[in-house]
């Protein structure tokens, strides 16, 4: 069979994204694939961008891929999870200065409280 003769499939065209408010998540068509999921994951993927916030809890300098998360949540957890460890430092541009504040003030509040029930 020649090419002139093959049928290229339809191609459903992209949507803008919406709620889907029975599976309570949001939802997109993007290049005849559906993606669902949070509002950031799937206006992430609608603009086929995203964002990246690198940031480090470990003293393991040989790492296979560098901490991250794609989201200013994401990396609270990652503070929470590991107070004495996280650090953003050299990763400081990723970051708004209410970003870094706040991941300073919370830091230092998890480890006083840390230490103040360590001195009990």
């Amino acid at each position: 069979m020649n090419d002139r003769h093959r049928q290229k499939p339809k191609s459903r065209p992209d949507t803008i994204p919406k709620y889907n408010r029975d599976k309570q998540c949001w939802k997109v068509r993007i290049d005849d694939r559906v993606e669902t999921g949070s509002l950031l994951y799937v206006f992430g993927e609608f603009a086929k961008t995203g964002l990246y916030y690198p940031f480090k809890t470990s003293d393991n300098l040989i790492r296979q891929y560098e901490e991250h998360a794609h989201s200013f949540e994401g990396v609270l957890q990652a503070l929470l999870r590991n107070p004495e460890k996280f650090s953003i430092k050299g990763d400081e541009s990723y970051y708004s200065e209410q970003e870094i504040e706040m991941l300073e003030d919370v830091q230092n509040r998890l480890l006083s409280m840390k230490e103040e029930r360590e001195d009990m």
